[in-house]
């Protein structure tokens, strides 16, 4: 048995030592289903790669997690196609309804992949309108921002001014302070009284209004650099929201790009439809294979084995029961 035998056993989940014991038409089989797992393989691992790549912006290496993800999905519902002993019409509508959303999805990945340059080209109109739309908002804000900081600033500077003024006016003012020295006096009966003598000191301090003037100089400094910083960003506001709008582009954005194009213009969108019913054709591959081949050997080994195994099983619980009805009836 060679390598690709072996190796569409691995991929499909056929055994190995059945097929051995099968005719070269299994092994045919066999060989048609891997091919068709293979491209299935190809397409969905690109799909997958090209999705983390350009749309959650992954390195290479997530991007290999990622695709393996959908390699290993797709493994998976082939496998239950492939593995089941029964052909019903249930399992072909549950496989086309699934073969028609992986082909919507991977068409639609795919295709804004390779309308890459005209998607972007539909997004810098889009971000245009967005940063039309946007950049009046945003500087009304700013403006009412610049506002408040300058009615601010006016109004301390105003108090400024008038404590200012008085400041130069009286730039020393006299603080008088009291203090009381006890006094003892000897009284005729012998007695001593203590008496306090009150005095007045007067002394030149400074202003205390130059204190309120410090701290309102370093408030308006503050607002001065709050107001030098709004009004940078409101010269580069329209930039910033161009900048802002280009990195918040996500998968929706594209796709209603890419709707726009496919609906306007009609070479893409018949290049849409024409890979989409590419993709829904090789989706159908393996489940119109299982469904359209006739048995061959390898299924007949299986569902043999299957009906010995259940006749084992049977003879078995036969054989218990008869001996249960024996020691009850003993």
């Amino acid at each position: 048995m060679n390598w690709w035998i072996l190796f569409g056993c691995k991929l499909t989940g056929w055994s190995s030592e059945v097929l051995a014991q099968c005719s070269e038409a299994s092994r045919s089989q066999l060989s048609k289903y891997t091919s068709a797992l293979l491209i299935l393989i190809l397409i969905w691992g690109v799909t997958g790669f090209c999705f983390a790549q350009r749309y959650i912006g992954l390195p290479w290496w997530a991007c290999l997690i990622v695709s393996l993800f959908f390699v290993t999905i797709v493994i998976m519902i082939e496998r239950q196609i492939i593995l089941a002993s029964e052909k019903t019409v249930s399992m072909v509508v549950f496989r086309a309804i699934i073969a028609f959303i992986m082909a919507v999805v991977g068409s639609t990945i795919f295709d804004q992949t390779m309308f890459g340059k005209d998607i972007d080209k539909q997004m810098t109109n889009t971000i245009e309108m967005q940063v039309a739309e946007l950049t009046p908002q945003r500087v009304r804000i700013i403006d009412e921002k610049l506002q408040a900081l300058h009615t601010e600033t006016e109004s301390l500077t105003k108090e400024n001014e008038e404590l200012q003024a008085d400041v130069n006016a009286h730039p020393f003012i006299t603080q008088k302070s009291v203090s009381r020295t006890p006094n003892k006096i000897v009284l005729p009966d012998g007695t001593v009284k203590t008496e306090y003598i009150s005095s007045v000191t007067t002394n030149q301090v400074e202003n205390p209004k130059q204190k309120i003037i410090d701290m309102n100089s370093k408030t308006l400094d503050n607002l001065r650099s709050q107001e030098q910083i709004w009004i940078q960003k409101k010269q580069t506001i329209e930039e910033d929201t161009r900048k802002e709008c280009k990195e918040s582009v996500g998968f929706l954005e594209e796709l209603e790009a890419m709707w726009d194009i496919i609906t306007t213009r009609k070479l893409a969108g018949g290049f849409y439809a024409v890979f989409f019913f590419l993709l829904m054709s090789l989706e159908l591959f393996v489940v119109v294979s299982k469904v359209g081949d006739r048995e061959c050997d390898y299924d007949a080994a299986i569902k043999g084995a299957q009906r010995v195994r259940i006749a084992q099983f049977n003879n078995t619980f036969n054989r218990i029961n008869n001996q249960e009805d024996i020691l009850s009836t003993s």
